[in-house]
């Protein structure tokens, strides 16, 4: 515990004196749920298969029935995440998609769609995660999702099942976009967008399909944007990678759910995708300091400056400062004095040392 506070107060002086809160956080991914469970290495688990209603129960945080294998999803534990759920159509839907946000609409929606999807390999829906900026209020952040979902999917005949995540502590808002294949009509649901030239890297599975993805990211970016502007915040998203901004920065890679569990939980203190994103950050920190004094003897790059020797003098006074009041709380400070002594038993052979 104490190893990661220090660790934040260092990481909140760097953010600030590098100036980086003029940018905001940017993410969009894309993925198609198919019915046929595969691995994380993309190979196919023989004998399992996926439910889009058990999908739809674990975002929205409802219990929902799949009618194909007759089990019922129920997730409602994880309902205090979601911060907002919703259906969105368009006008020209059937009446029972347009009434108002019920449990029953959901269950019905993905059903219909297990119903119409036969095959036991079919593509049942598209899902995006996006990162909804902190600079917004909750209702911005909604607005913004909603938005997005009407321009870019809704509008098209496409069925939106939207939920709006919040993680316990407040922070890390997102949203996951549950988006039917099949766009929607006065009838009901209509065939597929065409895929022809699925396996030769033509047509929409193939070029379109990453021409989409490439637009889809842009027009979130637009949106994005536009909210914060629309709410006086004086900070913007870029969808490019740094490399195309021109930035000469790693990304940091990214951490994922399971290894912070694992870190809180204490089972693994550091784990190998936390140390290899602290290692980045550190990297990109000091990397352009460092071609500073190569170039020119002294460092020079704006927000450091003359102040910068300042500025890491209040913050190593801060962390002494802090560190002190921790140590001195035995509630904390035991329990850092235990982890102190299993490292050095770990590194040195035992409690007194080698020998």
């Amino acid at each position: 515990m104490c190893s990661r506070r220090l660790a934040g107060y260092v990481w909140d002086w760097a953010w600030t004196a590098h100036g980086k809160k003029d940018v905001a956080l940017y993410r969009l991914e894309a993925k198609i749920l198919g019915r046929q469970a595969k691995d994380r290495a993309g190979q196919a688990i023989a004998g399992k298969q996926v439910s889009i209603v058990a999908k739809s129960a674990y975002r929205s945080g409802e219990r929902l029935h799949d009618d194909r294998v007759d089990k019922t999803w129920d997730y409602r534990s994880r309902s205090q995440e979601v911060i907002h759920k919703e259906i969105l159509c368009r006008e020209d839907a059937p009446e029972w998609l347009q009434a108002p946000e019920s449990r029953e609409k959901r269950q019905q929606l993905w059903n219909d769609i297990e119903r119409v999807e036969k095959r036991k390999d079919s593509q049942l829906a598209r899902e995006f995660v996006i990162s909804l900026p902190v600079e917004l209020d909750q209702k911005g952040q909604i607005e913004a999702a909603r938005n997005w979902c009407k321009e870019e999917l809704v509008s098209k005949g496409f069925v939106v099942d939207l939920a709006v995540h919040r993680s316990k502590d407040g922070k890390n808002p997102h949203a996951h976009i549950l988006c039917t294949l099949r766009p929607m009509g006065e009838d009901g649901f209509g065939l597929k967008p065409s895929t022809a030239g699925k396996f030769n890297g033509r047509g929409d599975v193939g070029w379109g399909a990453k021409g989409d993805l490439d637009l889809w990211r842009e027009s979130w970016e637009e949106v994005e944007n536009r909210a914060l502007a629309s709410a006086g915040v004086n900070v913007r998203v870029d969808h490019r990678s740094l490399a195309d901004q021109g930035i000469d920065r790693a990304p940091e890679p990214k951490i994922g759910v399971s290894a912070m569990n694992m870190q809180r939980s204490g089972k693994v203190h550091d784990p190998d995708r936390v140390r290899d994103a602290r290692r980045v950050r550190v990297r990109n920190l000091v990397l352009p300091a460092i071609r500073d004094v190569e170039q020119s003897g002294e460092v020079r790059q704006e927000g450091l400056g003359p102040s910068w020797r300042d500025r890491a003098g209040v913050a190593l006074s801060r962390i002494y400062d802090r560190s002190r009041e921790f140590l001195a709380d035995e509630s904390s400070g035991g329990n850092w004095r235990k982890y102190v002594e299993k490292r050095r038993e770990r590194d040195v052979g035992g409690p007194d040392g080698p020998g």
